[in-house]
């Protein structure tokens, strides 16, 4: 046992509370919002603890949670059936999934990226690692509808293209944490050309949102789940949701859709 300040008592209670599945997966941003305790009072608890990080320690409790449990005998049922993980996980999802309901409906800032959507000579998107998977769904639903919108994973040509906007045109940078060193600088990039930029992100006061023109917050708060994994299953949703908007309010862009729809026919591969 060790001498505990009351904030890393919260975080130390609140780690031992948290199921393995979760555990798996927790960032130290995820602590940090659940917890209310900064990034660096998680760092020196690890260090108090003996552990060289976070990392280090979740590792630790993932192994002793295993040992503790051991397996289950015949006939006893763990609350780490596929059945209770998938029901957690799910009802994790649902419960960000209906704030991200209300985020929009407080807020006007996701009524104007849809117009500014609409009025782009061109939209780029900018992301890396797994939010650039929801910048590919951003572009697979909105590309359908006619908008000029680009995405590649590739960092350096994000940044050429970043470099090749003007006024008419608008960046849409995806990052959770809002500190993804290749998203701000291309959307650094991109401000310097003069175009507008809407982020989309978990961090309200990181140094990508503090670059943004535009906010759209993702989920935060006390919610079930790892924020960094579900919020982006929520901004993937947010792109359907930016689909039905557009072509609901400018039905040449609905027409568009059908048209595209007819051009695969029946030879969908």
């Amino acid at each position: 046992m060790v001498n505990l300040f009351p904030t890393e008592r919260r975080i130390v209670e609140l780690l031992l509370a948290i199921p393995g599945y979760e555990l798996g997966s927790m960032t130290s941003s995820d602590l940090s919002e659940k917890s209310g305790a900064s990034r660096s009072s998680i760092d020196r608890l690890s260090r108090k603890l003996g552990y060289q990080g976070l990392k280090d320690m979740r590792k630790s409790l993932l192994f002793e949670q295993a040992e503790r449990d051991g397996p289950a005998a015949p006939g006893v049922r763990r609350s780490s059936t596929t059945e209770d993980i998938a029901r957690r996980v799910m009802a994790a999802l649902v419960a960000r999934a209906e704030m991200m309901v209300r985020l929009v409906a407080q807020n006007s800032a996701f009524d104007t990226f849809i117009e500014w959507l609409a009025s782009a000579r061109t939209i780029h998107l900018i992301g890396a690692g797994e939010s650039a998977v929801v910048c590919e769904a951003f572009q697979l639903r909105l590309v359908r509808l006619g908008l000029p919108i680009l995405f590649t994973p590739e960092y350096h040509t994000q940044v050429t293209r970043a470099s090749l906007l003007g006024p008419l045109d608008i960046a849409v940078a995806i990052s959770h944490s809002g500190a993804t060193k290749s998203t701000v600088r291309a959307a650094t990039v991109a401000k310097q050309t003069g175009a507008r930029l809407a982020v989309i992100g978990g961090i309200t006061n990181s140094p990508l949102s503090r670059k943004a023109d535009l906010f759209i917050q993702l989920p935060t708060g006390n919610l079930p789940g790892s924020a960094e994994v579900l919020d982006r299953v929520v901004a993937i949703g947010l792109a359907q949701v930016a689909f039905e908007c557009l072509a609901a309010r400018h039905p040449e862009m609905r027409s568009i859709s059908v048209r595209i729809d007819d051009a695969f026919n029946e030879d969908r591969m």
